[in-house]
């Protein structure tokens, strides 16, 4: 029995020591996998670092660092790809261009839900964004756009990332990841990446921190200014901006394949007028409209639609592809003629204005537009629900120098309106966007189209328009001019002749005056329209004054109007004589005047030529009554405009005003303190 045991333990032992080298032959080949797989990866990425390198492609960007967590919102800018592209230039040539690739995270590790989320990039080395995933650029700019000045970035169609709080930590809707490709100058990313100077949000309640960086990568923290409280936020809705020109976007009917909406135009600038209003957007999913009420597209691109997607989702003919609206992925959109208001294009409040908006100052009822269209959406956003607005929308105005800035629009409370059956209840839109421009003016150098010229009672010359105050000519005037000598002052008879058959009476008051006359002569204001403001009386209760409105050119101006600003003398305005009038004290004491409808509401424009038995020029005069205000003095300057506009748009003014000098026409630079004329005058009468 021993010996039977002894067997059986040798037997053991045996087998234990043949497994003990099976696990070690075991465990040196697996060793020796790992080491070869090691080597493997290695010997891949370098082989991949040098395929990288002849194709001009810089290698794979580092790991990212670890960093501390953030009380706010986390932006993290990653460069992935960088490669020389054609044209191919000399090596070191600042104007090589490389493409690139990046992608921005937007990560939300605050307590408080981020609405309409901004990202601002500051970048520098010349870039051209030619797309971006996930999101537009914030000033309505399309793709591809100039960027090296820095841009912003917002969300679209989804400009929320809500809260770990509200999400139980769900990436998917607490992180936004922006795939960006663009083109670059000068860093070919071998030697440093393209990264941006800097990055931050925008979005107001956050500090951001400087950025701190790998070769390939930044991340920036921005903190939420204050600490809210954790709880389940649920409202998305942004509140109602003010601009100069709102717009808002109202689904108000919706169906699987279609929807209608309605789009209001509102002019909220109390002295700005749009005149043939533009309005473009750019689709996002590949919509088209199918019908248009109350407004039209100039271009219909129907080849877009026959041609395109929509066949293949509409080929049964429901709609008809050859007789939609436009299928233009950036449709021009402008107003209606009056005409067609009662007619099945028009039928819409508001619509069918000749692009007319007037302020709401003047008249609320003509400070908007409304027209609707029926949009058709394409695979794969066939579904009720999916109800997403256009982009970069942009508006222009015929009559302005200057140009609208607009935002993206923004997800509002769905707008009311009254029942179109004349019921006391209202109905809502399904979704409501709002759109925010305003109006960015041109520089103080930019030609006018307006000017302005003062005279007085006790003055017998008019201080005229500047010379070119409206610009040069496009065609040089037939005479030779001096561009740069200040206007003459000119008789009183001379203020109803054209600008351009003056010279006659400018040189004999001259002659009279025995005033030098320069050799060639000033040239002449070239503005269509000049406003002449004159001192009819100054008493000691009060004073009155005379604007004309000439048009000198052969437009037509319907519904004029003229705001002045009269600074502290405005507030003792009593009354207009043959003008509407609305003083606006809010808006530095300005006083909006327009004709009456059906009486002198019409600016005509000047019709034949001067001299001619029909020749004729458009004029519209009133008198203005006022009060003396204590502190106001008219004789020195008080009683003249500081600022005019016609029709929303800054006319030039002079730099002089007249006052009391007899035989010796006195001018004053407005410049000029009243101490400083006083001074002058009391001179003035030791002298005599």
């Amino acid at each position: 029995r021993m010996q039977g045991l002894n067997s059986s333990a040798d037997t053991r032992l045996v087998r234990a020591r043949r497994s003990m080298a099976g696990m070690s032959l075991i465990r040196g080949l697996w060793r020796a996998t790992n080491l070869y797989a090691i080597l493997l990866v290695a010997m891949v990425g370098t082989h991949l670092e040098v395929l990288q390198a002849v194709n001009g492609q810089a290698p794979g960007p580092s790991p990212a660092a670890t960093f501390p967590n953030c009380q706010g919102v986390v932006l993290t800018y990653n460069v992935s790809y960088i490669a020389k592209e054609s044209p191919i230039l000399s090596a070191g040539n600042p104007l090589q261009d490389y493409s690139f690739a990046a992608t921005a995270f937007i990560l939300n590790e605050g307590s408080k839900t981020l609405y309409d989320w901004e990202m601002g990039i500051q970048f520098n080395h010349s870039e051209i964004l030619v797309s971006a995933s996930n999101a537009v650029l914030a000033d309505g700019t399309s793709f591809p756009a100039p960027v090296g000045n820095g841009t912003i970035l917002t969300g679209y169609p989804a400009g929320t990332i809500k809260n770990a709080i509200s999400t139980a930590g769900d990436l998917s809707q607490i992180q936004v990841q922006v795939k960006l490709v663009g083109t670059e100058f000068g860093s070919d990313g071998k030697t440093s990446y393209p990264l941006p100077l800097s990055i931050n949000l925008t979005n107001s309640g956050y500090t951001c921190s400087n950025s701190s960086r790998t070769v390939s990568s930044m991340r920036v923290c921005c903190a939420e200014n204050t600490t809210a409280n954790a709880t389940l936020q649920l409202e998305e809705y942004q509140p109602l901006e003010t601009g100069d020109i709102t717009i808002s976007y109202d689904v108000i009917t919706a169906y699987e394949a279609n929807y209608w909406a309605q789009v209001t135009i509102s002019n909220n600038d109390p002295i700005g007028r749009l005149d043939y209003w533009n309005l473009t957007w750019d689709w996002q999913e590949g919509e088209f409209i199918n019908t248009l009420q109350g407004a039209q597209a100039l271009s219909t691109d129907t080849d877009l639609c026959v041609y395109g997607p929509a066949e293949q989702q509409y080929s049964n003919g429901q709609p008809d592809l050859n007789s939609v609206a436009s299928c233009d992925k950036s449709p021009h959109v402008v107003d209606l003629p009056p005409a067609y208001y009662n007619t099945t294009l028009g039928e819409v409040p508001f619509c069918c204005r000749n692009g007319t908006l007037l302020p709401a100052t003047i008249d609320p009822s003509q400070s908007k537009s409304v027209f609707k269209m029926n949009v058709y959406k394409l695979n794969p956003y066939l579904n009720v629900t999916h109800l997403d607005p256009p982009a970069n929308f942009a508006i222009n105005s015929g009559n302005q120098t200057g140009t609208y800035i607009c935002g993206q629009p923004q997800l509002v409370t769905p707008s009311q309106f009254a029942d179109p059956s004349g019921l006391l209840h209202t109905t809502s839109a399904l979704k409501s966007w709002q759109v925010t421009c305003n109006y960015t003016k041109t520089p103080a150098t930019s030609p006018k189209k307006c000017c302005v010229s003062f005279s007085a009672y006790t003055n017998d010359s008019i201080i005229p328009c500047k010379t070119y105050a409206c610009g040069a000519p496009a065609t040089p005037p037939p005479t030779t001019c001096n561009s740069t000598a200040p206007a003459l002052l000119l008789p009183y008879g001379a203020l109803t002749i054209p600008p351009d058959n003056r010279t006659a009476q400018l040189v004999a008051w001259a002659d009279i005056n025995h005033w030098s006359v320069p050799n060639p002569l000033p040239c002449e204001s070239n503005c269509g329209v000049s406003i002449n403001w004159h001192i009819v009386s100054n008493y000691t209760t009060g004073w009155s004054a005379r604007m004309s409105v000439f048009d000198w050119s052969t437009t037509t101006f319907p519904n004029w109007f003229v705001a002045i600003d009269l600074g502290a003398a405005g507030a003792g305005f009593q009354s207009a004589y043959s003008f509407n009038a609305t003083w606006v004290p809010q808006l530095n004491d300005t006083l909006i005047l327009q004709g009456s409808k059906g009486y002198n509401d019409y600016l005509l424009g000047t019709q034949g030529v001067y001299g001619a038995t029909n020749y004729s020029y458009g004029i519209q005069q009133s008198v203005f009554g006022f009060t003396t205000n204590p502190g106001i003095s008219v004789d020195t300057g008080y009683g003249f405009p500081q600022k005019v506009w016609f029709n929303g748009e800054e006319c030039s003014m002079p730099d002089y005003f007249p006052t009391s000098g007899a035989a010796l026409h006195l001018v004053v630079p407005r410049t000029l303190g009243v101490f400083l004329l006083a001074l002058f005058v009391f001179t003035l009468g030791l002298i005599l």
